[in-house]
């Protein structure tokens, strides 16, 4: 089944550059390596909860090839957070099951990235097919994901961030944004605004309500737009800086403080 948010795609195109940046914005930043296809390379800044974000670029962005994933699209416009994954545990059963719920997919396929030690870890993909990006690509891992995914040191943050608990997605007509993201994930429901993808909240954001919707949609259609990170403070939520961030609307979120005498 699609049990977890796995991870967001943020395409930038100095890697080295943005992996500077990122940790001067509070985050331990881990080196990745070279994607199997040999146009792009990433870094990873892996949570607790086991969800990450993907700093990724491609080795020549003067080079016409695209990549599998179809990233390449999204140079023109800046880049930025373009896409996410849904995690699987039984990737070829949940094709299945989301063809039967009519959403056509792509895969399973084969992939994979050399770590920077030599190491060679796989795993198998799959994407839906659709319009933009509002749906996830999904992902099985065929080695183990600790290779893929560091834990320990590497989960721990200056900046208290724990996990990936808010995706806001830009689309232009919610109610039919919000049906999708139920089929997804087998949600009976469709009329709630929200949905949850494991221990990440999903939202529909449209352009009538929101600025950065509406230049989302210009550039680069409908898709991923605004993060929200869980910490473990008290307090108002705090927006990182998007000129260190590439642009992406990054927010640490806070617990609200309790009033006096008001248990919670």
């Amino acid at each position: 089944m699609l049990n977890r948010l796995d991870h967001l795609v943020i395409l930038v195109r100095d890697l080295d550059q943005a992996v500077r940046e990122y940790e001067v914005l509070g985050f331990t930043v881990t080196p990745g390596g070279e994607h199997a296809d040999g146009l792009t390379r990433n870094a990873l800044i892996p949570f607790r909860d086991s969800s990450y974000l993907e700093l990724v670029a491609f080795l020549d962005p003067e080079d016409p090839r695209e990549n599998v994933w179809g990233w390449r699209a999204f140079l023109p416009s800046g880049g930025g957070l373009i896409d996410y994954c849904a995690a699987s545990d039984d990737l070829g059963d949940d094709a299945r099951v989301l063809e039967e719920r009519g959403l056509g997919v792509e895969g399973p396929t084969d992939g994979g990235r050399r770590l920077p030690d030599g190491t060679e870890i796989r795993w198998r993909v799959a994407r839906i097919r659709q319009d933009g990006r509002l749906l996830p690509f999904l992902i099985e891992d065929a080695t183990p994901r600790s290779l893929r995914v560091p834990g320990g040191p590497a989960t721990e943050h200056a900046n208290g961030a724990t996990g990936i608990s808010r995706l806001e997605l830009a689309a232009f007509d919610e109610r039919a944004a919000t049906r999708f993201l139920a089929t997804l994930i087998g949600a009976p429901d469709a009329s709630e605004v929200s949905l949850r993808l494991g221990g990440c909240t999903l939202s529909v954001v449209t352009p009538g309500r929101e600025g950065a919707a509406r230049e989302r949609l210009d550039a680069a259609g409908t898709g991923p737009l605004t993060v929200g990170l869980a910490t473990g403070a008290s307090g108002e939520a705090k927006e990182l800086d998007r000129g260190l961030s590439d642009g992406v609307d990054i927010r640490l979120l806070r617990r609200t403080r309790a009033a006096p005498g008001v248990a919670r």
